[in-house]
């Protein structure tokens, strides 16, 4: 499964500072961290929620292994096993100092 670290604010939100989640893609992974933290998540991750396609919060950052998902396949970027993610959030809302 792959570790995810959160920062900022998303730790209090989710209850973590990191966890393991068994998650397939980035798209999964969000699921899995709303259903933990709650739909108020949501609203944190995709700029419209109900919008189709999603599109991730233009202030939410997602690294897998070090690498932006922005570069690579956005939400449907596929996770390893053995993968490292990191989600923050940036400028106010991201409680900066995470």
């Amino acid at each position: 499964m792959p570790e995810v670290k959160l920062l900022g604010g998303l730790r209090s939100k989710v209850g973590a500072e990191s966890l393991k989640v068994d998650a397939d893609s980035v798209h999964e992974l969000l699921d899995e961290l709303v259903e933990r933290g709650g739909q108020a998540l949501t609203v944190l991750f995709y700029e419209d929620p109900l919008g189709d396609p999603l599109v991730p919060h233009r202030d939410l950052r997602i690294l897998v292994n070090g690498r932006s998902i922005a570069f690579l396949s956005g939400l449907d970027t596929p996770l390893e096993k053995k993968d490292k993610v990191t989600v923050h959030l940036t400028g106010a809302r991201g409680f900066p100092g995470g």
